[in-house]
């Protein structure tokens, strides 16, 4: 694929079991070279780094600025705040009715880890890697502090340069490959403290730098394979690998499977015992396994500590489509215009700089050598006088500057333009077009109409808040890091939208039976259970029930609806201090007032009398919240509706 590639067979050595894992991560390296590149030309367009080498040294030598007018930026900004302002959480669907409680319980668990570890951080940092480069990457690790004597599971976003994929994986999703490699650099003493049974294979290896390896990744890679002289580091790979096997299982008669295993052995001898062993045989597995390794030297060849059987990276893909592809961001289709856009307004500050003076004629003896050099160089300093011979003012004619030609203009507004039409970032979704006193719906069909441009990218996050809730949660008979590691009995505290909430779970309560006697049981076992995951529309942000709630308040303003309807859901949508007290009072003022009888019924059959005008005015004005719980929690609210 790349020039060169041949000599990795001269310089690969048979290393035993190594010589595997060093072969899979070369050649995922040589294949995601080619993204690398890319990549880190999206994000220094990015950062304003936008000019090629070469053109930074023409510049150079011709004195020229190298302009940037960064128009990239500002668009990934938005698309990032655009996720940041509109988050959705994850849901849990019950498949039975006996679970409903449960579904609520894991929710309630999954945004307490999620809050624990930071997640909304890392989940934007990641979208903006997608978003840049096309692809990011999250880590779902489970990690124990021993000093606090407390393991946490942790959602992290990672270097996507870090992470070198199986070249043969198909799906678009990598859900197919084979193994997942991440490499990075780390000095001795951090070694030594991971691998302390290593720490002489460690001292020994650490200071040598061959040549040879170095001259063949300088030529091949974008980076050193092994060592990095600069940081005095050593590269050091993780690679996740699945491994088939074949395991013996026992089949019931009622239809369960068994694995056939040490802790499994008495309960089959049991059953075969009592007859109820129906059949037995090999089935196909995959395990995960880690290899931890440098160079030539082996640190660990360990099974995964995790019961899900998965890797424990998930990606997020924004363009991709399959083998023979590299992942792409909105960034790479911008570079072209963006490159166009930076040259035509160098092309107009070039001619702006060279016209300025519009030049002209001069006669012969109008000026001597030395005040023509002068005149050249300094007519256009503000302020400055030029000496010329006498009489010499008459026979000097400046002509006038052109303006820049129009088509550079034009160009250049016709570059800003695909930048925007390219991007699919337009001005509905900035606001921008939006005319005074529109509705809140028609805002919001503005802007969902722009973001169907983007839906591509969000829901790729979506799908990868659904795998990272799948290693979280595990499978049927796969445990996830949530209950294979949070079995303690535990009170977890949950910020949601009401306010603070408390859930108590892994709780052991011993019941008293008369047949069966002491029984122990579990109550909200985080192990228990089946569930369908889903990432769903439910907003988690404040901006979008503040936009629900705008778009209520103004349909129900011009359908004329009832206060008396429309405050209770205008009140559970709005985000205001004291809202719960709110709402309970409402309600309480609601349960005290008698039923009002249909108009059609209150009124009178006989003839009206009349009736006092005080009388009238007392009857019309509104009634007020006369429950004392009302009034103590209306104290102190300003009105923000």
């Amino acid at each position: 694929m790349y020039e060169e590639v041949s000599d990795l067979k001269e310089y690969e050595v048979e290393d035993g079991e190594l010589a595997k894992f060093r072969k899979l991560f070369k050649a995922a390296v040589e294949f995601w070279n080619k993204w690398q590149k890319e990549a880190k030309e999206d994000y220094d367009f990015v950062v304003g780094k936008q000019w090629r080498p070469e053109e930074l040294a023409e510049f150079d030598k011709q004195e020229k600025p190298p302009l940037v007018i960064n128009r990239v930026r500002p668009l990934i900004n938005i698309l990032s705040g655009w996720q940041k302002s509109n988050r959705f959480d994850i849901s849990f669907l019950p498949r039975t009715g006996d679970d409903i409680e449960l579904a609520e319980l894991r929710e309630g668990v999954t945004k307490y880890v999620m809050d624990k570890c930071n997640f909304e951080t890392s989940e934007s940092f990641t979208f903006r890697d997608c978003a840049i480069g096309g692809i990011g990457w999250f880590e779902v690790r489970y990690k124990y502090d021993y000093e606090a004597d407390k393991g946490q599971a942790l959602i992290e976003r990672i270097d996507p340069f870090s992470v070198y994929c199986d070249p043969e994986a198909h799906e678009l999703d990598f859900s197919d490959a084979k193994f997942i490699c991440r490499a990075r650099w780390a000095d001795k003493d951090e070694l030594i403290q991971l691998f302390p049974d290593k720490a002489e294979e460690i001292q020994n290896n650490y200071n040598l730098y061959d040549p040879v390896e170095k001259e063949f990744s300088e030529r091949v890679y974008i980076d050193p394979m092994w060592y990095n002289s600069e940081l005095k580091k050593i590269r050091v790979v993780e690679c996740w690998y699945k491994e088939q096997s074949t395991q013996t299982v026992f089949y019931t008669a009622d239809g369960q499977k068994i694995p056939f295993d040490e802790k499994n052995q008495e309960q089959i001898n049991l059953l075969a015992a009592q007859g109820l062993v129906a059949d037995y045989g090999d089935i196909p597995v995959t395990n995960i396994r880690c290899c931890t390794f440098f160079d030539r030297t082996l640190l660990e060849d360990i099974p995964s500590p995790y019961q899900h059987k998965k890797f424990p990276y998930v990606p997020m893909i924004y363009e991709y489509f399959g083998v023979g592809d590299i992942p792409a961001g909105f960034v790479r289709a911008l570079k072209d215009p963006q490159r166009e856009l930076n040259k035509r307004r160098l092309q107009q500050l070039h001619l702006l700089n060279t016209t300025a003076g519009g030049g002209g004629f001069v006669e012969e003896g109008a000026m001597s050598s030395e005040q023509f050099e002068e005149f050249e160089k300094k007519n256009n300093i503000p302020g400055h006088f030029n000496k010329v011979m006498p009489g010499g003012i008459s026979k000097i004619l400046e002509r006038e500057p052109k303006s820049p030609p129009v088509g550079i203009i034009q160009a250049e507004q016709q570059a800003t333009a695909d930048l925007m039409a390219i991007s699919g970032i337009n001005e509905n979704l900035l606001g921008t077009d939006i005319a005074p006193g529109s509705s809140g719906r028609a805002i919001e069909l503005k802007q969902r109409q722009s973001i169907t441009h983007l839906s591509v990218i969000f829901d790729a996050l979506r799908s990868a808040k659904k795998k990272i809730a799948d290693l979280l949660w595990g499978s049927t008979g796969r445990k996830g890091i949530i209950p294979q590691f949070y079995t303690a009995d535990e009170v977890y505290r949950i910020q949601g939208e009401n306010g603070q909430k408390f859930i108590h779970v892994n709780q052991q309560v011993v019941e008293q039976d008369p047949l069966a006697g002491t029984i122990i049981k579990t109550l909200n076992d985080l192990s228990v259970g089946d569930f369908d995951i889903v990432v769903s529309d439910i907003e988690s942000s404040t901006t979008q029930r503040r936009a629900k709630a705008m778009l209520f308040t103004d349909a129900a303003g011009k359908l004329g609806m009832p206060p008396e309807i429309v405050m209770l859901p205008m009140l559970e949508l709005y985000d205001i201090p004291k809202r719960d007290q709110l709402i309970q009072a409402y309600k309480q003022m609601q349960l005290q007032q008698p039923p009002q009888m249909p108009e059609m019924q209150q009124m009178p059959q006989t003839a009206e009398i009349p009736r006092d005008p005080q009388q009238i005015a007392n009857q019309q004005r509104p009634k007020a919240m006369t429950n004392a719980a009302a009034q103590s929690a209306l104290a102190g609210v300003s009105p923000m509706i």
